[in-house]
């Protein structure tokens, strides 16, 4: 599988490609960063259940029967057990896995919808017509919200530490608040 951020090093260029296909090759980036980022987290998290299960399951086996090192070999399965189950509560692969594939589906959904109302503006004489370039810049301002949708849902159900470390009851000026 090959990997491309959405971000490679620089935006795509309305000025060489025009603003319409600068912003249609920005939302596929988009998408295809999404998608690949949800195929991610469906593994880690399906391989990271699997592990569980199977490690777990296997536990009662490992300390009933007698072998060279089973104190080894029974100490580092549940070590095993227990890393892996908690780095799959701190990444939430579960959650993330259906709000990644959910923003990949709002952006593709939005794609469409900007072609088919780009198709029925019709198109001007030399490019696209004033209707068009309202239309992509509502395109463009959909897949910002989109992303911002993405980023709230995400931080919504982060828990941040309730511990004042300043001692004073506030943060002090100019340090950024945890979203939420």
């Amino acid at each position: 599988m090959k990997f491309h951020p959405p971000f490679p090093h620089t935006l795509p260029d309305p000025r060489s490609l025009g603003y319409a296909a600068a912003v249609e090759t920005y939302a596929l980036r988009l998408r295809s960063f999404y998608h690949a980022r949800a195929m991610w987290h469906r593994r880690f998290f399906r391989l990271s259940g699997i592990t569980v299960i199977v490690v777990g399951a296997a536990l009662p086996l490992l300390v009933t029967l007698d072998y060279a090192g089973r104190n080894l070999i029974v100490s580092a399965a549940g070590v095993l057990v227990a890393g892996v189950t908690a780095l799959r509560a701190f990444y939430r692969w579960d959650q993330s896995w259906i709000l990644l594939r959910n923003t990949e589906r709002a952006i593709t959904a939005a794609w469409w919808e900007w072609h088919g109302r780009m198709d029925a503006a019709g198109s001007g004489e030399d490019g696209p017509g004033p209707g068009q370039q309202e239309i992509t810049r509502g395109f463009a301002r959909d897949l910002f919200a989109i992303r911002k949708r993405e980023a709230d849902r995400f931080f919504t159900d982060l828990a941040f530490p309730a511990h004042d470390m300043h001692g004073g009851g506030e943060a002090p000026a100019g340090t950024p608040e945890p979203p939420g």
